[in-house]
């Protein structure tokens, strides 16, 4: 059982759950195709989930069709004591450490989408049996009784601190920027071209809070350089051209971003006058992406993740090991959180500012930034106190 991803002429992804003979398993494709307004990684981790379910259906010789309309319908052993621990269970067979069991969001993300096929499913079953018949009645029953079921089987995540910073801290910011500075002598890297364009994907992440598809969907056309300069993050149809899988994609709101520093704006000029055609030139095809690989094809986001894994291990003693391309944008949201309440700005007004810098559409995103700056400042505070007791008790 497995997912393949079926690319349209149009550009389209679409994801198919096949079964162990490469065969289509209708119902869960039919749902994921009710779904398509969602984005193709999204659907493909629906699929992956649903293959749970399927996995479970086959090693228990049940034909679902056949189940939710007979009278022998799931009872409550079948469901919490077979389905629910089979979903809790890790299934992947490549890893060479075989984990026993899921965590405890991974289930519930996997309980969640069961739950929707699961009743979505049931309806369309129920829409063949004629309203007046027994049968109907006795169903949309067995469904509810089936939901309460699932409901209840949820687990708690264990308690975190949502506050806790997972961005970089200011010394490890400006040790990031040195060591990527095209200008310095030792800076990471051997190729001039490839060192500028990890300079200009590192700085566009930090200052702006790209997401990582954000960044790679970026094309030349996107950065205006002038006498207001910006970065324009634009969402697209599906791009026929674009060969990379997971093809990025922005998936949230688009914006415009002023680029008010002068350096970074002759920074990023740079970039796409000289050394970006110097990436480009080593490719068979033209591309009008933003940010090119050492081949000079439009790079993916495996090579984002490889390139942070590279600097981990090289300054290990400088950088965090959370280092990622999220990690970044977690620093952009902090600092910006920070500078918009040093402004003035209220916490409705910051929640607003942050979801449109960042490219959300909920405001409830932005209050794990809203929570970390409280609590700095508790802790500054709690500082400042302690101070002022200790200086209270010296006898002078």
């Amino acid at each position: 059982m497995k997912v393949e991803i079926i690319t349209h002429e149009s550009g389209d992804l679409l994801p198919l759950l096949l079964d162990s003979n490469d065969m289509p398993i209708p119902a869960p494709n039919e749902f994921i195709i009710s779904r398509r307004s969602l984005s193709p990684n999204t659907l493909v981790r629906n699929l992956r989930e649903l293959s749970v379910l399927y996995l479970w259906l086959e090693s228990e010789s049940i034909d679902l069709e056949l189940r939710i309309t007979s009278k022998k319908f799931f009872n409550e052993a079948e469901i919490k004591g077979g389905l629910v621990e089979y979903l809790k269970r890790d299934h992947e067979k490549r890893r060479k450490v075989k984990k026993i069991v899921v965590t405890p969001n991974t289930f519930n993300q996997r309980l969640t989408t069961v739950r929707q096929f699961l009743s979505w499913y049931i309806d369309v079953v129920m829409g063949a049996i004629p309203f007046s018949s027994s049968s109907y009645e006795q169903t949309l029953a067995n469904k509810q009784i089936l939901l309460e079921f699932l409901d209840t089987s949820f687990i708690n995540a264990p308690p975190t601190n949502r506050s806790q910073s997972k961005g970089l801290d200011g010394r490890e910011i400006d040790f990031l920027l040195t060591i990527l500075n095209p200008d310095n002598k030792q800076a990471f890297g051997r190729d001039p071209a490839v060192k500028y364009r990890n300079y200009i994907l590192t700085s566009i992440m930090l200052y702006y809070g790209l997401r990582p598809g954000e960044l790679l969907s970026l094309r030349v056309e996107d950065i205006t350089i002038g006498a207001i300069s910006s970065i324009r993050v634009e969402r697209r149809q599906p791009d026929p051209q674009d060969t990379r899988k997971p093809r990025p994609q922005i998936k949230r709101n688009g914006r415009i971003l002023p680029i008010e520093d002068p350096n970074f704006a002759k920074s990023i000029d740079i970039y796409i006058t000289e050394w970006r055609d110097v990436l480009e030139e080593k490719s068979e095809q033209e591309s009008d992406y933003l940010i090119l690989s050492d081949d000079g094809e439009p790079l993916s986001q495996s090579s984002i993740t490889q390139f942070f894994q590279l600097l981990r291990k090289k300054y290990s003693n400088d950088l965090p090991s959370h280092l990622t391309a999220k990690a970044l944008r977690h620093s952009f949201s902090s600092q910006m959180e920070r500078t918009l309440r040093y402004s003035g700005m209220d916490e409705d007004k910051r929640k607003q500012a942050l979801a449109y810098l960042r490219g959300d559409s909920s405001l409830s995103s932005q209050d794990v930034y809203i929570a970390q700056e409280v609590e700095e400042r508790a802790k500054v505070a709690l500082q400042k106190y302690q101070r002022d007791l200790i200086m209270e008790d010296i006898p002078w």
